[in-house]
């Protein structure tokens, strides 16, 4: 299936914030050291010369067809609609499959235009990133690999010990790999680590992994991982003859979210993003941002709900990498804050033994990430009882780096 031109609804003002016009609030911006502003610029200036030369474009497309292998299934799963009451009551249930793309996740498809566009219009020779489950960090080594690039990878000390089956495939494909010791040594720190390090390496381009950042990034990230959504809208309807009747994806900082909920905006489609409750949002000790109160704060660069305590950035905490984020996307927090986006929230617990019912019920092995979507979307879909509707459910990611802790707590729970 051809990827159409791209064509931007809800774009931020010039200045990189989306503002809602009912309360003021304004949400993005670049809030950075005035000594990267002249490298945020250059990457603006190249982003939207990218989406303007119908030859990078083209090459762009060749290389997500048959490296990233983008046209993955939307696949029918009724196993999931008998849990969750069966088609009669609740109608069908569909599963879009990117944890089938190449590096086995949805990042592959924003991690490998930005460093398609870095090499071809940015001309840099060298990409820095961060990453969290490590997901993006390999994907991004992948495409360093095949399009001959340096890499260097930023990631938390925690992070790497719980994902270091993906931390070491990114090693083999030639990144180099930065452990960060700072702080929570999660996904936060390992995003200023990056930073600090591409404003000593002006020449490199910075890649980020979520719709987050700085302007442009939130606006660039979405749009390249929105190529998605785009191709899943279009398959949803050569199967069912139109729009999902409810979207639901897993939402840390948003990409993810981001990544199919774009192209829907403006459809009917009810959108809800699945957030970690983590050992439960009373408890204070989740990764919600929304749901768990989050208020308005400036992190790394862009302005957007934050996890706060006591006017602090608080640690996000959650069993998934891919989530530990303290805060949402700029565009998430504005398509929250203006209805068109609802939020909903899965525990760790059940997000745990989600993992396990889908690897004995259905035969798949998901992401942990995957887990909290799954969950929610089930006690969503059991309430709404409309046997007429068709719903979505974003599966973003294969789960091998889970395996090891997810059969010890199989074991620990017999």
């Amino acid at each position: 299936m051809k990827i159409d031109p791209f064509k931007e609804i809800n774009a931020p003002d010039k200045f990189g914030y989306w503002t809602n016009k009912k309360n003021g609030e304004m949400y993005g911006g670049s809030y950075i050291s005035p000594l990267l502003i002249p490298n945020l610029r250059k990457v603006e200036k190249c982003f939207k010369k990218a989406l303007k030369d119908k030859k990078f474009m083209k090459g762009l497309e060749e290389k997500l067809l048959t490296f990233i292998g983008i046209n993955t299934p939307i696949l029918r799963s009724t196993e999931l609609e008998q849990l969750a009451g069966g088609e009669k009551k609740v109608g069908r249930i569909y599963l879009k499959r990117t944890d089938l793309h190449h590096d086995s996740s949805h990042k592959p498809v924003n991690s490998f235009s930005s460093c398609y566009m870095a090499k071809h219009i940015f001309k840099a020779k060298k990409i820095i990133c961060e990453t969290g489950a490590s997901m993006h960090s390999r994907s991004v080594a992948a495409a360093c690999a095949l399009l001959k690039m340096d890499c260097e990878v930023h990631i938390g000390a925690v992070d790497a010990d719980k994902v270091s089956l993906n931390k070491d495939i990114s090693e083999l494909y030639g990144a180099k790999i930065v452990v960060v010791q700072d702080s929570t040594k999660t996904l936060l720190p390992a995003m200023a680590s990056a930073l600090r390090s591409w404003q000593s390496n002006p020449d490199a381009m910075y890649v980020v992994g979520s719709v987050a950042g700085p302007s442009p990034y939130p606006r660039m990230v979405r749009t390249w991982a929105s190529i998605i959504g785009r191709i899943a809208k279009k398959q949803f309807k050569q199967i069912t003859g139109g729009v999902p009747s409810t979207l639901f994806a897993v939402c840390g900082g948003g990409s993810n979210l981001m990544s199919m909920a774009y192209p829907l905006l403006r459809d009917k489609t009810e959108i809800f993003a699945v957030e970690s409750a983590g050992e439960g949002i009373e408890t204070g000790r989740h990764g919600a941002t929304i749901l768990g109160g989050g208020k308005m704060g400036i992190l790394l660069g862009f302005k957007s709900k934050v996890v706060m305590h006591s006017a602090q950035i608080a640690e996000s905490l959650t069993e998934a990498s891919g989530l530990d984020f303290a805060a949402v996307g700029p565009e998430v927090a504005y398509l929250h804050d203006i209805g068109r986006i609802k939020f909903r929230s899965t525990t760790d617990l059940e997000a745990k033994k989600t993992f396990l019912l889908c690897a004995e019920q259905l035969g798949i092995i998901p992401a942990i990430e995957a887990c909290y979507v799954i969950n929610a979307a089930l006690k969503e879909i059991k309430k709404r009882k409309n046997p007429k509707e068709n719903h979505l459910i974003h599966l973003c990611g294969s789960g091998e780096s889970n395996v090891v802790r997810m059969i010890k707590f199989k074991r620990e729970n017999e």
